[in-house]
């Protein structure tokens, strides 16, 4: 763009205009779909957060503040229907499953090898490139994993459960569940250097879709392919957590629909008031009959006891207010007015659901914005959070809406740096008009 060139002159009369007087000019905003501060919930003070600016010498004038602060651009590459789209059926939600692919992107994912991971119509493809996993950014311990694939009739792949980056043994770091085939020491369904697949199971055709289906619960691992059982198997390696890896090594692969549902144990329902320490603040919580956690009033927060560290966090809540404003603490500092990072709740949006009111549902507040405002009014929110180190990954209805690593320095408060100890979780209330209904609430710890 060019640059317009102004006489001194012009700029002298200017600067008399300004002195003698002008009519200001109000821009006028879009209309907002659900209102709302966009700088923030007020959980967190200026001083905590800003710092203060310097303020210009006394013999000077500081320049008036523009009218309007222009918003960044929405990223182009977000198909928001497609994410609404992507959303799970509430009866699966209210299992804990979540999806581990949007159908778009390769958020969440990491190439831990070589080869040309990719998205190509809804699908994750690989074709070339040295052997190598694709690899989630979080760890799971114990969960139930689908998702379907598509390999060709000498393509050996596989998927990797409870696995660092670069496996060396499936024998030892990983359980790898194998696709390759029928003459390969370890066909289909089997899980490498460990069980062959069942001889019952009956062989998976080349070219075609197909379905493979994990339980690892503690010890015990367990696989089907097409509905049918391929191995059945008791570990005593002492292998709790890792991530979930797909693997290239030779031929193309696709896979597409995966899922994967966390277990872990219940808090919500029923809601025991012992697990909770007495409320803080100006909000009221009720343990209501049905065993749900209803949250009134703000600015407050209710305190589970007990403390995590690397955890995954399922809770589903409802909104009795318009525009209420609420949130998930989480290695909060215990006893203390919700020092901890937040996992927002609210679904508010201007013109465009990418253009979040207060950062958007599953956003990490101050931290990272979600993705897209993929929850509504009126009806239950379903918000999983993993923690793990430094990563956090949140997901909005069974769709991932935040992938964010926290690279600031060690800080024993998380507003002000990166908390990786273990620390408290609170429900919030915020605006004295706030009333928000947890109707459940899971915990995973991740080793």
């Amino acid at each position: 763009m060019k640059h317009a060139t102004f006489h001194p002159w012009f700029m002298v009369c200017l600067l008399v205009t300004i002195a003698v007087g002008c009519t200001p000019v109000t821009l006028t905003d879009k209309p907002v779909v659900a209102t709302g501060s966009e700088t923030g919930t007020g959980s967190e003070t200026a001083a905590e957060e800003e710092r203060p600016q310097e303020q210009p010498p006394a013999t000077k004038k500081a320049p008036a503040a523009p009218d309007k602060v222009e918003e960044a651009p929405l990223d182009p590459n977000v198909d928001v229907e497609g994410l609404l789209a992507a959303r799970l059926p509430a009866e699966e939600l209210d299992l804990g499953w979540i999806r581990l692919f949007d159908g778009q992107s390769l958020i969440g994912w990491r190439n831990a090898g070589n080869a040309d991971w990719r998205v190509e119509k809804g699908e994750i493809v690989a074709t070339s490139g040295e052997s190598g996993l694709l690899v989630t950014e979080v760890r799971f311990a114990d969960f139930e994993l689908e998702l379907e694939y598509l390999a060709d009739a000498n393509t050996n792949s596989g998927v990797f459960l409870r696995t660092p980056d670069q496996p060396t043994d499936p024998k030892s770091d990983c359980y790898e569940l194998n696709i390759a085939p029928p003459d390969n020491p370890f066909p289909t369904g089997s899980l490498v250097g460990r069980i062959k697949a069942s001889e019952q199971l009956d062989e998976p055709e080349s070219g075609m879709w197909h379905t493979l289906h994990a339980l690892v619960d503690q010890s015990h691992v367990q696989a089907w392919v097409d509905g049918q059982s391929s191995a059945d198997y008791q570990d005593d390696t002492g292998l709790t957590a890792g991530k979930i890896g797909l693997q290239f090594r030779e031929g193309p692969i696709r896979f597409r629909n995966i899922r994967v549902r966390p277990i872990g144990y219940r808090l919500i329902p029923p809601a025991n008031a012992s697990d909770w320490n007495e409320p803080k603040g100006t909000i009221q919580s009720q343990f209501t009959d049905a065993g749900t956690i209803l949250i009134e009033g703000g600015r407050g927060h209710l305190e589970l006891l007990q403390p995590h560290a690397n955890v995954v966090i399922q809770a589903a809540a409802l909104t009795r207010s318009e525009n209420t404003n609420s949130g998930i603490f989480f290695r909060c500092i215990p006893g203390e007015d919700m020092n901890g990072y937040e996992c927002q709740i609210h679904h508010g949006f201007k013109d465009d659901r990418r253009r979040a009111v207060d950062a958007g549902s599953g956003a990490i507040f101050r931290r990272q914005n979600a993705k897209a405002v993929l929850s509504d009014e009126g009806r239950p929110v379903h918000v999983t959070i993993i923690a793990d180190g430094p990563r956090i990954a949140t997901w909005v209805e069974g769709v991932q809406v935040v992938q964010w690593e926290d690279t600031r320095a060690p800080n024993p408060n998380p507003r002000k740096g990166l908390r990786t100890e273990a620390g408290t979780i609170m429900l919030q209330g915020h605006d004295p008009g706030t009333k928000i209904e947890f109707l459940g609430l899971s915990i995973s710890p991740l080793p």
